[in-house]
């Protein structure tokens, strides 16, 4: 690659880069800003030419001058989960493609974190904020201020239903795919491995699997078994191992297994087979989230998908309409994003 020459070097403002381009500065303000009315081929040589240069512009002083700033903000709870980490690396993507850059932050899930959070993003003056996972109360004070300034937001699976623009997975109707499969196998008692441990995510799922088994004429109180340690929040292989130890000691356990997670699952599996049963055989499991090591572990694994893609893309088409005035910020109904069961060897 050709070093810079002197004019480039000297490129330090949109102006700069402008003149430099051959263009007004209106036209590339308003490419930068993801405004329409420009050709597609000045667009590309706009942006083709930023990346080889590497200029940035100044966020802040385009901010200050009333320009968006081609920031969002986005707030997630932790990044352990392998879900969420996947669904954080789609969603950058998913930005970046879009010309728009994330600031990010984590709350530990904390309330009072995600509040300072949210406050620091508007005084970055970013175009919009994302919450993942989000864990404020309806009646949180920040909340009135995002609504009073008129500020794109979007929830992505909030732990409860909060006044904002939303896009959810829908556990109940995941669930009812499970449960509904599980049936389908011959089984007409389940084993529920971890799933009370969730205290948000898991009473959906549990409020999903009683809907389910009512349509399927199944007996909630006689069917089902919930299995889980208190204060136990890892959620993992070992955890999973450990609950079908539990399992396993039942003079006449379930046979259908519904996991919490898809780690939890391949945990149950490996105690399953140490005690000489077969899956699916003896046992059928199915897990969630479908993890990439579902298709490597023995047998293979039956999960739930969360369809992180399409949800991912729903939540951030929906701020960009936001920040475009394409949408209203009016709240209405949950956008659902469906899971799909992804049959394999273990069911």
């Amino acid at each position: 690659m050709p070093a810079p020459n002197e004019e480039e070097n000297n490129i330090r403002s949109v102006g700069d880069f402008a003149k430099y381009l051959g263009l007004s500065r209106w036209t590339v303000s308003r490419i930068l800003n993801g405004h329409s009315g420009v050709h597609e081929d000045t667009r590309e040589r706009v942006m083709s030419e930023m990346h080889r240069l590497g200029f940035q512009p100044n966020m802040m002083a385009r901010s200050l001058k009333g320009a968006k700033t081609g920031l969002i903000g986005v707030c997630f709870q932790e990044i352990e989960s392998p879900i969420l980490a996947r669904k954080i690396s789609s969603l950058q993507e998913s930005l970046r493609s879009r010309g728009l850059r994330a600031v990010m932050e984590i709350t530990s899930g904390l309330p009072e974190a995600e509040r300072d959070i949210i406050n620091h993003f508007l005084s970055l003056r970013v175009d919009g904020v994302i919450l993942i996972g989000s864990g404020l109360a309806q009646d949180d004070p920040i909340l009135a201020r995002l609504v009073r300034e008129s500020v794109p937001v979007v929830t992505v699976d909030s732990l409860k239903d909060i006044p904002l623009p939303s896009v959810d997975v829908d556990r109940h109707a995941a669930m009812g795919l499970t449960l509904r499969h599980l049936q389908q196998r011959g089984h007409e008692s389940f084993a529920l491995l971890g799933l009370e441990s969730d205290p948000i995510y898991g009473s959906r799922r549990i409020d999903g699997l009683k809907e389910a088994a009512q349509r399927l004429r199944l007996d909630w109180d006689k069917s089902f078994l919930s299995i889980k340690i208190d204060d136990r929040r890892d959620w993992s292989y070992e955890y999973g191992y450990d609950l079908a130890q539990s399992l396993l000691q039942l003079e006449s356990p379930p046979r259908g297994v519904i996991a919490l997670n898809d780690r939890v699952a391949i945990g149950a599996m490996k105690a399953i087979r140490e005690w000489g049963y077969e899956i699916p055989t003896d046992f059928s499991v199915v897990g969630f989230d479908n993890l990439e090591i579902g298709q490597w572990c023995e047998p293979t694994l039956t999960t739930v998908g969360q369809n992180v893609a399409e949800l991912i893309e729903k939540s951030v088409g929906l701020i960009e309409k936001l920040i475009g005035g394409q949408e209203k910020h009016e709240v209405g109904p949950a956008i659902m994003v469906q899971p799909k069961l992804i049959v394999r060897a273990s069911s």
